[in-house]
């Protein structure tokens, strides 16, 4: 019977650490994620469809984008960034612990001050607006329906934000926070031109 007891002890706790190990996001953080790139998928769109088409391709005097220059880059910026996360979860697992850094990450894409050089500016050939709305949605799409897999070992998988490495959660997390960026630069565009 002790026999028994200690063999199960010892099972229980290779579980409780391949789990822990597994990097797999908690139930709590999965939520978040999802909640987060729906509001800000929301956010988008509603921001798109209050705009004219005067204000849709109206560039500021500074040389900043237009709504619709920013649309294309949300949506090459996505694609890649999601890519990123797919291929980095094809590399071997590590066990880095960077979860501290969520928030900060997330201050850190969203602020309008930040001024970050991106490898992917708009080419201005852009579709039409209908257009880009409806790959943005296939995009989002495509994300929720790879968050359906509860076991994603998203944490324990790395890439590279513009503020250096991350996990693929934080990845994800860059995905809608890049998207609430531009969202506020497209308002800003609007009020400039307004």
């Amino acid at each position: 019977m002790r026999k028994y007891s200690i063999l199960s002890l010892a099972f229980a706790l290779g579980v409780f650490q391949l789990s822990a190990q597994s990097g797999k996001i908690s139930k709590e953080d999965r939520s978040f994620l999802i909640n987060y790139l729906e509001v800000t998928q929301q956010d988008l769109l509603q921001t798109l469809n209050d705009l004219s088409e005067t204000e849709w391709l109206a560039k500021p005097a500074d040389g900043g984008w237009s709504p619709a220059e920013c649309m294309e880059h949300i949506l090459e910026a996505e694609r890649a960034v999601f890519m990123q996360v797919k291929k980095a979860l094809q590399e071997p697992a590590g066990t880095d612990d960077l979860s501290a850094r969520d928030g900060w990450l997330m201050c850190k894409i969203t602020d309008r001050g930040n001024k970050v050089k991106t490898p992917l500016p708009p080419s201005g050939n852009t579709s039409s607006r209908a257009e880009l709305i409806a790959a943005f949605n296939t995009s989002r799409a495509e994300i929720f329906s790879f968050l359906t897999n509860k076991k994603l070992p998203l944490r324990t998988h790395y890439g590279k934000s513009p503020y250096g490495k991350a996990d693929a959660y934080q990845l994800m997390l860059v995905i809608a926070g890049h998207s609430m960026r531009h969202t506020n630069q497209i308002l800003e565009t609007v009020a400039i031109v307004n």
